[in-house]
């Protein structure tokens, strides 16, 4: 093999070289950039399903505290009902012993 000859079979190992390492880095670039569009695609449904689950839980809670206080308006119109009709039947002895004590 001639002087020239190893020359251009070193020239030609050089341009190869050089070829794959632009295509490496182009590979490299390109699977970071495929690996942060693939995050922030991650991220972002992360986000829509934790403000789902907390929507879910919000409207569970608002869902209990409904119920407990349809509980506590049962329990406390039943309380009323009682001392109205209370008031009711202790309003007449009460109109009687009034009139009693004004005729004695």
């Amino acid at each position: 093999m001639s002087k020239n000859d190893v020359l251009k079979a070193i020239r030609e190992a050089e341009s190869k070289a050089q070829n794959i390492l632009e295509e490496a880095g182009k590979k490299a670039s390109s699977i970071v950039s495929t690996a942060r569009s693939n995050a922030s695609e991650i991220v972002a449904k992360g986000r829509v399903q934790a403000e789902a689950s907390a929507q879910d839980l919000i409207s569970s809670a608002r869902k209990d505290a409904e119920k407990k206080a349809q509980k506590t308006k049962k329990s406390g119109q039943k309380d009323l009902d009682k001392i109205h009709q209370e008031g009711e039947s202790n309003r007449q002895i009460a109109v009687d012993a009034i009139i009693n004590s004004f005729l004695e």
